[in-house]
């Protein structure tokens, strides 16, 4: 059975909109009972100790999210790792590397320059060497990954990302996000879409609320989460470029780029629809849609039918987490774009000082990532 069609069963089962999808959903309730004791479980024997967690000699930041899709975990990643170079601190992020065959500790890239492949790492973590000039490691090990990242790049942050479940490493500070859209559904996997119950939010330093309506001018709240404690600002991804690329790398053209110009949209990610929204409201005509899994691994037949496909398009416009896997192939010159969003985080001065005030130690005295790469030998 396809991928894809699976995630939208799953959906529709989810949101229990007939009498199938509920018959089908109270099927699935037995295994996220037991999920959840199990979740519940372990993170009582990290609460009591039971469970040890490491501490590094750096700054340790999380973030991450409750429920599976996207809530704008690695923009969020991303913008964070850059505001904080900008104060300048020496910044790492440090990522599992989700689908890659690597499983052992990788420096994926410095500088904007990858130096391993998707297949190797996963999609995002080479997109995010692409946007970042400071380090991107991947490793499915984040204690070690944090250790070595200390030891070879003298960092003063590593930042998580998708790390809100992985309690082995001690955060001194952990970011939630949470999607403002609603959903009835509070079961935990595989009966509802989140990781763990809503309650452990508590665990939270800061929450940011994302995907909030257009027309919500409010202070952000999450009633739902039922917590007081922690710090609450709103992110919304809000899209700046689209990018090209050609022989000598990437380079940025204007939003404008795409006013009136018949358009494939290409994407390989679980929620394509503020994707096509946005080309929507930057008036891409789209003529033609094509959708793969997420994190999708393109082939050489798929380079072939999106080829054959837009023969009657100007454009073809994907994501930049999709572009990194598809810049290895032959491409007309300036028809590949991709969509470059950012983080927006409001107020972003005040939450990057509540994410300084939790830090334990000082900024070092900078230097280059480059030399620090060459002096221990790239991994």
């Amino acid at each position: 059975m396809h991928p894809q069609y699976v995630q939208h069963l799953i959906e529709r089962l989810w949101r229990r909109q007939n009498f199938w999808h509920r018959l089908g959903w109270l099927a699935l309730t037995p295994a996220s009972v037991g999920f959840t004791a199990l979740v519940r479980g372990r993170n009582l024997l990290y609460n009591r100790g039971h469970f040890p967690t490491t501490q590094v000699p750096l700054n340790v930041v999380s973030v991450g999210n409750l429920t599976v899709g996207g809530t704008g975990k690695t923009p969020m990643t991303l913008w964070l790792a850059q505001a904080l170079q900008a104060r300048g601190y020496r910044v790492g992020i440090l990522t599992r590397g989700y689908k890659g065959t690597k499983t052992d500790f990788t420096v994926v890239g410095t500088a904007g320059k990858p130096l391993v492949t998707p297949e190797e790492v996963g999609d995002e973590a080479v997109m995010m060497v692409r946007r970042f000039s400071g380090v991107v490691i991947a490793g499915r090990d984040r204690m070690a990954a944090a250790v070595r990242a200390h030891h070879e790049f003298d960092l003063d942050v590593a930042i998580l990302d998708d790390g809100f479940q992985h309690r082995q490493l001690h955060r001194d500070v952990d970011i939630l996000l949470v999607s403002a859209q609603a959903n009835d559904n509070q079961w935990v996997l595989p009966a509802g879409p989140f990781r763990e119950p809503v309650t452990a939010a508590r665990r939270a330093d800061v929450l940011v609320l994302t995907k909030r309506p257009m027309e919500d001018a409010q202070t952000p709240t999450f009633p739902l989460l039922g917590i007081d404690a922690v710090s609450v600002f709103s992110g919304d991804l809000v899209p700046t470029a689209f990018v090209n690329v050609d022989n000598r790398g990437w380079y940025q053209r204007s939003l404008a780029a795409v006013a009136e110009q018949r358009v494939l949209a290409l994407t390989g990610i679980a929620a394509p629809a503020s994707f096509y929204r946005m080309l929507h409201e930057w008036d891409a005509i789209i003529t033609e849609v094509l959708e793969f899994p997420d994190h999708h691994h393109y082939t050489h037949a798929d380079w072939q039918h999106i080829s054959q496909l837009s023969q009657k398009c100007d454009l073809i416009v994907t994501t930049e987490k999709d572009l990194v896997k598809l810049e290895r192939f032959p491409f007309a010159t300036g028809r590949l774009l991709a969509l470059r969003v950012d983080m927006h985080v409001e107020p972003a001065a005040p939450f990057l000082d509540a994410i300084e005030q939790r830090f334990r130690y000082r900024k070092k005295e900078a230097h280059t990532y480059g030399s620090t790469l060459s002096d221990s030998g790239g991994h």
